[in-house]
């Protein structure tokens, strides 16, 4: 659920429904104080205004609850370095301990230090305006300007702070001030904003750097369930996608660096049980890469039966999108990966299926294609629909299709602490830590108990969704394990657990739930993703039949499927494809056919087709030969070669072609095909080497045909033209020899006697 106005019922003993607590002498009587002294405070500052005609500042800053920025030295530093994660009403949890790191350009012996205690919280939304300093509320509390001297300080410089709380009890020990709650006995329980602020005591001093953190003050009553509390912990870096080149960078000492820290806080925090997300893309890469010892940190923490470890996709994808799109194969594609990755020796991570985590909405589509495997689902808040109350959603629920029939159980992430988790990154870690766990509290005292279908009490759950590629300050995370260890109101657990212990439809809540189509659909690349998996299928119908040829088109594939991740704009998705074709293409260029001439004379002749092969592996290809003046003789009297397989001839009046299945297993391969030339002359035909399956173009050429031969007709002809013209010039000599004898014939009678 989003951040939402939330109700906080009573905390008397922590019940649902407490009883009305009576107002004990002690705090009627500090109120009163309290109420005499605000309701002083501004007619004294309107009594000095009108004699002086100013307020003056340093009077303004003795009654206001905050400095005003323009009176904030900015050049002043207050850091928090950890804090107790709650205070009880029993030793030794009675102090609210802070570790302080204070910068400032005053000297050390003119700083102080005030504490302001405001009044409890009682919504969510509440919470979120304190996170900035603003709308803190009244104070309950404030301590006067303690001196710096006043406070232990380390070797390091780290400034010790010591608060004993007077709550429900009081505290028996001493510190630099004691918090007066102001509360009834029993009713103290609750979250209450504490703000800090570095003062300068000098004359022309003024107000310093401040910081607000968060008091929590437990005591639960024996009857009431805390809260579970599912941490989900990804455990990855950016996918490893190609760039234009093809080539798929090393990660980055920095990335690794911060994933390091990340795995180091998990295993020398408390083991508390936490759910670890790893991508198995990240995993893979690492491990060949050289970062063994990375991975094994992993399989180490994953080993614990504390932990769960989630098998998922093979980098971070909106299954929702895919799916949608028409590509259910790619979600199958990426499953059945992440899972390989994780089991395989170099990674040795056990993954367990049965919970999806979605980060973005699903369609029924995709919720039938994962229901199989996946039992149990955590869906954003705004993917499903339902009545939404005043309090956060913290019950499990049957997600239901069109028809009304019944499908997965589902459990939505909570923003509000997926945004704490998301804050992991920045200059404060302790004090985001400090923020996570107090709102974490906060959903508790909402509700302390539910009334589960039996009536007994029924505990409510969160999960909490840290980011993708989460880089964490190390210290966040070991100080959020700490305060989970032992908390009286958060009990950490994972998700199985969760889903395993908090019931569906207590107090009444909703059971069923519908999914909520998104507002826009999210961009796929769907027609460039389907055309790149059917070129992959082909290529790994060439080259798969042995491990080396295996290996290549499983890099080309992973190349593929990271292209899918939902952690890459359109932008980067569109360079991931062109960077897997180029890959791809590098592949494809190890094979070509030799350009050679055939000289075609007489008759039909066995010609060599020269096929060249530069891959580390043997290819299986198509050899594929059409032509329109060329006759390849049926298929029964060929005899390609011990390479190949028995080929196909297919023959027309238009033309012919041949075709055989080879296996490329040498770096030079020759291919044997009978033909005969329909004509003389010189002519190119067509050579190609197609995948088995998918018609993918490995490799293609053309060879030179230079034909010698002359059928028969040509011979019959020629013969025919020869008689012919040896009959005309018979004729012609005959008739020449003829006209002469008859002219001298003639010219013999005329002649005088």
């Amino acid at each position: 659920m989003d951040r939402t106005e939330a109700s906080i019922a009573p905390a008397c003993g922590g019940d649902r429904t407490p009883a009305p607590c009576a107002p004990d002498s002690r705090s009627e009587t500090a109120r009163r104080v309290r109420a005499g002294f605000h309701r002083a405070v501004p007619t004294a500052i309107f009594i000095t205004a009108l004699l002086t005609g100013v307020v003056p500042g340093t009077f303004a800053r003795a009654v206001s609850a905050a400095p005003s920025p323009s009176s904030t030295r900015h050049a002043d530093h207050l850091t928090l370095v950890r804090q107790s994660p709650w205070v009880g009403p029993s030793a030794p949890n009675q102090d609210l301990t802070m570790a302080l790191s204070i910068r400032s350009s005053s000297p050390d012996s003119d700083l102080t230090l005030t504490f302001t205690v405001f009044k409890a919280l009682s919504t969510r939304s509440a919470f979120d305006e304190t996170l900035g300093g603003r709308d803190l509320g009244s104070v309950l509390a404030q301590s006067p300007a303690i001196a710096l001297s006043g406070f232990e300080t380390d070797a390091q410089g780290v400034t010790h702070v010591t608060i004993p709380v007077d709550g429900d009890t009081t505290p028996t020990g001493t510190g630099n001030w004691t918090a007066d709650l102001g509360c009834q006995p029993g009713s103290c329980a609750n979250v209450y904003p504490v703000k800090v602020t570095l003062g300068d005591s000098a004359p022309s001093g003024s107000a310093g750097a401040q910081l607000v953190t968060y008091l929590v003050y437990n005591d639960p009553s024996s009857t009431s369930q805390s809260l579970r509390l599912a941490l989900v912990v990804p455990i990855g870096l950016a996918p490893p996608v190609a760039g234009r080149s093809g080539h798929v960078p090393i990660p980055s000492t920095g990335a690794i660096s911060h994933l390091e820290g990340l795995l180091g806080a998990l295993g020398g925090s408390p083991v508390v049980p936490v759910t670890l997300a790893p991508d198995a893309a990240t995993l893979g890469h690492l491990a060949t890469s050289g970062h063994t010892h990375t991975v094994a940190e992993v399989a180490t923490l994953s080993g614990s039966p504390a932990r769960q470890t989630l098998s998922g996709s093979y980098v971070p994808v909106d299954g929702g999108a895919l799916v949608g799109a028409g590509l259910p194969g790619e979600l199958d594609a990426q499953l059945h990966r992440g899972a390989e990755v994780l089991a395989s020796p170099v990674v040795g991570v056990h993954g367990s299926k049965g919970t999806w985590v979605a980060r973005t909405a699903l369609d029924q589509a995709a919720v039938d294609q994962l229901a199989p495997d996946y039992g149990h689902l955590v869906v954003p808040p705004s993917s499903v629909s339902g009545p939404t109350g005043p309090l956060t959603v913290t019950q499990p629920f049957a997600l239901t299709t069109g028809s009304g029939t019944t499908g997965p159980t589902a459990m939505v992430s909570d923003a509000g602490l997926g945004a704490a988790l998301s804050a992991a990154k920045g200059a404060d870690p302790a004090l985001a830590a400090v923020q996570l766990l107090a709102e974490a509290s906060l959903i508790y005292y909402e509700v302390p108990n539910l009334r589960g279908p039996g009536g007994e009490p029924a505990p409510r759950g969160v999960v909490a969704l840290a980011p993708l590629a989460w880089a964490p300050n190390a210290g966040f995370v070991s100080s959020v394990l700490a305060g989970l260890q032992g908390n009286p109101v958060i009990q950490p657990v994972t998700l199985d657990q969760l889903f395993a212990q908090v019931p569906v439809g207590a107090d009444g809540q909703a059971t069923t739930r519908r999914l909520v189509a998104p507002a826009s659909a999210p961009a796929v690349a769907a027609r460039a993703l389907r055309g790149a998996r059917a070129r992959q299928s082909a290529f790994s119908s060439a080259v798969a039949q042995s491990p080396a040829g295996t290996a290549a088109a499983q890099s080309t594939d992973d190349l593929l499927l990271a292209a899918e991740s939902s952690l890459l704009s359109t932008r980067q998705q569109q360079v991931a494809l062109a960077g897997f074709e180029t890959a791809l293409g590098a592949h494809l260029h190890g094979l070509s056919v030799r350009s050679d001439t055939i000289r075609l004379t007489a008759g039909t002749a066995s010609v060599p087709i020269t096929l060249l092969r530069n891959t580390p592996y043997p290819v299986t290809v198509v050899v594929r030969l059409t032509s329109d003046k060329l006759r390849f003789p049926t298929a029964r009297t060929q005899v390609p070669g011990a390479i190949c397989k028995a080929p196909q001839v297919q023959s027309s009046a238009g033309g012919s072609s041949f075709s055989a299945l080879c296996t490329l297993d040498h770096a030079t391969n020759a291919v044997y095909v009978n033909m005969s030339s329909r004509a003389s002359g010189d002519f190119q035909i067509d050579v190609s080497l197609d995948s088995p399956q998918g018609n993918l173009l490995l490799a293609g050429g053309q060879l030179t045909v230079r034909s010698l031969s002359t059928s028969a007709v040509a011979i019959a002809l020629s013969v025919g033209a020869a008689l012919v013209l040896l009959v005309w010039w018979g004729r012609t000599l005959w008739r020449g020899k003829t006209r002469r004898g008859a002219h001298a014939l003639s010219r013999a009678k005329g002649s005088p006697a």
